[in-house]
């Protein structure tokens, strides 16, 4: 929840601040020349607000690692929101204040760095303002020098308002008093272990490498002999033979180079899987927690960044290595021929260099904007294939069309002006790289016309100079790559050092005989500390080999208990305890294998249905499957279908309805013959006929076994054993359905609403 700020408190705030902004100032213009403002990039969607708080923590001399921000500010799904950062900067040791400023009072009393909600879906640090440009640390997109005109409309809450949400942090003494944490120690280093696993192949690779720089080395010389002994001698045996020795040297850098390709894919792809590997399992340890608070996008970029390794080994290292030898080598001939052609060359070169890479800043921004476009372009396809029976039925097909055409629009203007970008950039460098190749014709001609080298030298010296192009420009790109490379390293680094799940508690396995269930004063938010509770000071017993219903109106907990009591999250305060062991001692590994599970949300594998019926199963008897598959009233249905049981469904395979789903997953848990049941509204896709045969066969099924259900159906939960009744997070009744009934209470009210008065009288009976 944002902090609106009244004018009289703003001025009352900024009086005080007077001082820390002169001097925050005064110390940003004296020592600006000196020192570059902090960036750090996002590694996910949602990061740019613990980010944020990174970089003005880097500011005044702190450094702590992005999970120890992430943490502090609760990220979730969504992000975090402006009181979650004002919280975790006040944990920081900062002093805070958030704020809904003005634009004139932002860019002449406000102390700065402080951080800004940007587009209405972002944060970024602003360090410096002026008339003209406002200087901002964006976590998406770098350090920008941004117009004010696009600054307001980017910071605005409302068009033309002019006004925006910041936060303003100063260091107190807790603050400085706080000791440093080491940061992600993941850089191309940490590759070393993975490539000693190689070393017997880098013998080979080696040795291609020095007959490549060798071959480089030889070839201006034979073009030197050609001129110099053979055409100027006549001597055509003498040309014969160069030209056989020139073929020869290309069929033998063309034989090392295929030889080095493959040795190096080897190498990236074996690589690559084994540290793809050790990400997937490191990904199947981490808690429920982990996944629900980051996108699968954010993920899906990680197991993405294994390719950028794989290319990385395969192409960029080893063309960085031939890159600086070819370097070393022609430079060195170069040099032996003229120092001043040298010279030449080298000016040329870095000019070139110093030009190309004036413009990445530019180049990077646009392509983050392109980025957005194209991933915006990409969803609502997306959403138009997926909907296209709802913008049928509404008649969006106009709105959709113009909505699609305006991102066209966007992403033409972005093309354009990274095409205008390129073309100034590229026409500009060629032309310094053509005045570098005139001064050395020229001064190469002028040593010929001195009689100082002759022509042949002077073609291998321009030989040598257009040769020399390549590398330069390949070792530019290696230290962009090698620095995306190394961010790659640092994401998946990120997910390494995440905490396992139970991390330190044995694995060890429960006894089958189901016991009770007792939760004690537990409470629990989403979110930040001052959220709202979802379960508040709640007590309930659920018995061992019992029924226990949960019901309520929509909002009021019911999933969310289902998830504490299969440790998916922790409680804020109170305990769960199974039989006498509090579940906070046990591994969630060993507590879920007793637990058979079907939530309103769960999911059907793209796989045969036998096997998504054996999902997480070591045994698999095909009749035990087959009597399940009959319990759910499936099994003629599955051996109808073209290949019965083994026909692949899921979201790419056959098409299931969602009461078929919801059948299909209920006997994946009849097969697991579980301890300890949870039903999440696992029959609200049910028709009647078909509701009210399996839950019959259901009930038969939970014999000895402590179930749970959550269901808002009367039929589902009526011949429970203790039904709770649960209304904005707390326990408001409980006891047996005909108990609920005579008490006219809460529940009684929630099963009027579904069934008529004379039915709810023939139900009390």
């Amino acid at each position: 929840m944002e902090i609106k700020i009244f004018a009289t408190k703003l001025h009352y705030f900024f009086n005080i601040c007077n001082f820390v902004v002169f001097r925050s100032r005064t110390m940003n213009r004296i020592f600006s020349l000196e020192k570059k403002f902090p960036f750090y990039a996002q590694p996910d969607a949602m990061d740019c607000g613990p980010v944020c708080l990174k970089i003005v923590a880097a500011y005044y001399g702190k450094s702590w690692p992005l999970s120890y921000f992430r943490n502090l500010c609760e990220i979730g799904r969504q992000g975090t929101s402006l009181a979650n950062l004002t919280e975790a900067a006040n944990a920081l040791g900062f002093q805070t204040l958030a704020a809904e400023i003005p634009y004139e009072k932002l860019a002449t009393h406000a102390p700065l760095p402080c951080i800004l909600h940007w587009e209405r879906e972002h944060y970024v640090v602003l360090y410096k303002i002026t008339d003209r440009f406002a200087y901002i640390s964006d976590p998406a997109n770098g350090r920008v020098k941004i117009p004010m005109s696009h600054f307001i409309t980017s910071w605005q809450i409302r068009e033309e308002s002019n006004s925006g949400r910041a936060l303003f942090l100063q260091p107190a003494e807790a603050f400085t008093n706080k000791e440093d944490a080491p940061e992600s120690s993941a850089s191309l280093w940490s590759l070393l272990p993975y490539l000693k696993q190689h070393k017997k192949i880098f013998l080979p690779i080696a040795i291609s490498v020095v007959f490549a720089s060798a071959f480089s080395l030889v070839i201006p010389f034979l073009t030197q002999l050609i001129v110099d002994k053979g055409i100027k001698n006549e001597n055509t045996n003498l040309l014969w033979l160069i030209c056989l020795g020139q073929l020869a040297l290309f069929s033998g850098r063309t034989v090392m180079d295929f030889i080095r390709a493959r040795l190096l894919f080897r190498i990236g792809a074996r690589t690559s899987i084994i540290m793809l590997k050790e990400f997937l399992a490191k990904l199947m340890t981490l808690p429920f927690s982990f996944f629900d608070n980051r996108q699968a996008s954010d993920n899906m970029q990680r197991v993405n960044d294994n390719q950028r390794i794989e290319d990385f080994l395969t192409n960029s290292l080893i063309g960085f290595i031939l890159s600086g030898l070819t370097l070393i080598v022609l430079g060195s001939v170069l040099l032996y021929y003229n120092w001043l052609i040298f010279l030449i060359f080298l000016t040329g070169a870095i000019l070139s260099t110093v030009w190309s890479q004036s413009f990445q800043h530019k180049r990077k921004i646009i392509d983050q904007k392109k980025f957005k476009v194209l991933s915006a372009n990409q969803q609502l396809l997306l959403e138009i294939f997926y909907a296209m029976q709802e913008i049928k039925l509404t008649g969006s097909e106009s709105e959709k069309q113009q909505h699609w055409e305006k991102l066209q629009d966007r992403s033409y203007g972005l093309k354009l002006e990274a095409l205008q970008l390129d073309q100034f950039m590229q026409g500009v460098g060629l032309f310094i790289n053509e005045i570098k190749n005139v001064f050395i014709t020229y001064a190469a001609a002028m040593l010929v016309i001195q009689d100082q080298i002759t022509l042949g030298g002077m073609l291998a010296i321009t030989y040598i100079s257009g040769q020399l192009n390549a590398p330069v420009t390949q070792l530019i790109e290696f230290a962009r790559v090698s620095q995306n490379t190394r961010f790659s390293l640092q994401r998946m680094d990120e997910v390494h050092q995440e905490t396992e799940e139970d991390a330190g508690l044995p694995e060890t396995p429960m006894q089958q005989v189901p016991e009770d269930i007792t939760i004690k004063q537990l409470s629990f938010s989403y979110g930040h500390r001052g959220s709202s509770y979802v379960l508040k000071d709640l007590n309930l017993h659920i018995p061992a080999g019992k029924v226990t219903a949960i019901v309520g109106m929509s909002g009021s907990g019911k999933t969310t208990l289902v998830k504490l009591l299969l440790k998916f999250y922790r409680a804020n305060t109170g305990s769960v305890t199974i039989g006498e062991q509090p579940v906070e001692n046990i591994h969630a590994r060993a507590w879920r294998a007793l637990c058979g599970v079907v939530m309103q949300d769960g999911y059907v594998f793209m796989d045969t249905i036998a096997n998504n019926i054996y999902a997480g199963a070591e045994l698999k008897d095909e009749n035990r499957m087959k009597e399940a598959a009959r319990l759910v009233n499936m099994h003629e249905f599955f051996q109808s279908m073209p290949f019965g049981y083994d026909t692949i469904v899921g979201k790419e395979g056959y098409g299931l309805s969602e009461g078929q789903k919801q059948r299909l997953l209920i006997a994946r848990m009849i097969y697991r013959n579980p301890s300890y049941i949870f039903l999440d509204e696992a029959t609200n896709s049910l028709d009647a006929h078909n509701e009210l045969s399996i839950v019959n066969n259901l009930n038969r099924f939970f014999t000895g076994k402590t179930v749970v259900i959550v269901a808002h159906r009367l039929s589902t939960v009526k011949n429970a054993d203790q039904i709770v009744v649960l209304h904005q997070g707390q326990l408001v009744e409980k006891g047996t359905h005909s108990e609920l009934l005579r008490r006219k209470g809460e529940y009684y009210h929630l099963v009027k609403n579904q069934l008529e008065l004379g039915k709810l009288n023939h139900y009390e009976v």
